[in-house]
């Protein structure tokens, strides 16, 4: 009996138990589903875990960073070297002068007439010169006098017959004194080029220039018996001179003298001869008078090789050759104050 009614409820009973089964598989993967997708959506990060910003994946990257130069990239080194922002805030190598005027320029001559130059609260006395040839040269030799050089310049001059002023300084005549008396019994002309051409005591101040004229003074007159009146600044008045000093060397009776015309033989510690000797025929032409700046010192070997050249040329332009002494006319640069 029992399977006889078995055999009538089979596949009823079979196929409930297929949907029952089906709609438990449907319930669980849809439950799945979600949790997927919940998920998805927001991930369980574990702690600790660097998270990518979106905005840095998704920015363009920087370009190349070209490297730093030195020379115009602050460094971010503490312990590198400051770069100043202003250059007003830099010391000047040397101080200026006590109480200096206005860089009021000075006129570069004085009047052949004697006449001084003018600028405010300048005092300079009126001077008497000598007339002048048409075209006249001043050799000047600074610096010596040294054993390496100024033999071999006073031989040259001998040999061309001409002469040349010297613009010695004391510590080198206490050295060579033999040599300075050479000079002067040549009939070369004498001048003063301060005792140490040390700028940072040279130009402490006006009175310190004095001094250091006062001292070379002293050397040469013990060696030759003469006080020279003429007198070359260390490195010309140009930049180092204020009213002050000009008016207290003239208190003093001395006059000073730049140059108008450059060998160039201090542009390096050695200068070619012909670069010296080109130097010269572009500077002459069209002065009637010119103050030559040459210097006699060991390493200036070159401006020995070219003194000869440099001579010949001036003659052939049919300039004489004189002595400075008082009595000739200075050239004073135009801006004799100090910035």
């Amino acid at each position: 009996m029992l399977i006889k009614h078995w055999r009538i409820w089979r596949v009823p009973v079979i196929a409930l138990m297929l949907l029952t089964s089906i709609f438990l598989s449907g319930c669980q993967s849809e439950k799945l589903l979600k949790e997927t997708v919940s998920l998805s959506e927001t991930p369980e990060i574990p702690p600790n875990t660097d998270i990518p910003d979106k905005k840095e994946e998704i920015s363009t990257p920087p370009p190349p960073q070209a490297e730093d130069d030195p020379k115009t990239e602050p460094s971010s080194d503490p312990k590198a070297s400051p770069v100043p922002d202003k250059k007003d805030d830099e010391k000047p190598t040397l101080p200026p002068p006590e109480k200096s005027p206005p860089n009021t320029p000075i006129h570069p001559f004085y009047g052949f007439d004697g006449t001084p130059p003018s600028a405010p609260g300048l005092a300079m006395r009126q001077r008497d010169f000598n007339p002048e040839p048409e075209k006249i040269v001043y050799l000047t030799f600074d610096d010596g006098p040294y054993p390496e050089t100024t033999p071999r310049i006073l031989k040259i001059l001998q040999e061309e017959e001409i002469k040349a002023t010297f613009f010695v300084l004391g510590r080198q005549v206490e050295r060579y004194p033999e040599l300075l008396k050479d000079e002067y019994t040549q009939g070369q002309g004498i001048g003063n080029h301060s005792y140490s051409h040390d700028y940072s005591l040279v130009y402490q101040s006006p009175d310190a220039f004095l001094a250091e004229i006062k001292q070379s003074e002293e050397t040469i007159y013990k060696t030759i018996g003469v006080r020279p009146q003429i007198i070359r600044a260390p490195g010309g008045t140009q930049g180092h001179f204020s009213v002050n000093y000009y008016n207290l060397i003239d208190s003093e009776d001395y006059l000073v003298y730049d140059w108008n015309v450059s060998s160039g033989d201090a542009a390096a510690p050695t200068v070619p001869a012909d670069q010296l000797v080109n130097n010269i025929k572009a500077q002459v032409p069209g002065k009637s008078r010119a103050i030559i700046l040459m210097h006699d010192s060991k390493s200036k070997t070159t401006t020995i090789d070219a003194l000869p050249r440099i001579v010949h040329y001036l003659k052939e332009q049919g300039y004489s050759f004189g002595v400075i002494t008082p009595q000739v006319a200075p050239i004073l640069f135009p801006g004799g104050f100090n910035h």
